[in-house]
């Protein structure tokens, strides 16, 4: 895949095209659980979330003393990434995450800021592939590269 450039041009954070109200239409984790806050663009192939970090739940309890972003949250955020984008394109079923190949990881502290997750998506079928970059302001501090699949219901 090629490489997601951050921000080309500036995401619109103004309006933001999913909120995270609007995601409880997803088939995504609820409560603490959906890392996603919004959805600030979705084009073509490519989408940009953010997760605010500010008062986060799991920095209490994530090495109190010495809180970091676990990169767990890190996969799960690029993974729920890739469901809107999924979602937003009319895929069908619910998401189970298949693989993820990461390259490294940076420690995220505490902050005001937001983690800006930009994904570049593939499909094919009811499988999507997605480069992920997670970045803090301008620093680069994750890329995953994780496939979903979407399986459909089993009817009872």
């Amino acid at each position: 895949m090629t490489r997601i450039t951050l921000f080309p041009h500036p995401p619109r954070l103004d309006k933001p095209i999913y909120s995270r109200r609007d995601l409880a239409a997803v088939f995504l984790p609820v409560g603490q659980m959906l890392q996603i806050d919004r959805v600030s663009e979705v084009t073509g192939a490519t989408i940009r979330c953010q997760v605010d970090l500010k008062d986060h739940w799991v920095f209490p309890l994530h090495f109190p003393g010495d809180p970091i972003f676990p990169a767990c949250l890190m996969i799960e955020a690029a993974g729920q990434a890739i469901a809107i984008w999924a979602f937003h394109h009319q895929v069908t079923g619910q998401p189970r995450l298949a693989r993820v190949k990461s390259s490294f990881f940076h420690a995220v502290r505490p902050c005001a800021e937001s983690l800006q997750i930009v994904a570049q998506l593939r499909r094919r079928g009811n499988i999507c592939v997605g480069a992920v970059e997670l970045f803090l302001g301008e620093q680069r501090v994750a890329e995953v590269q994780e496939t979903l699949a979407w399986v459909q219901e089993a009817k009872r």
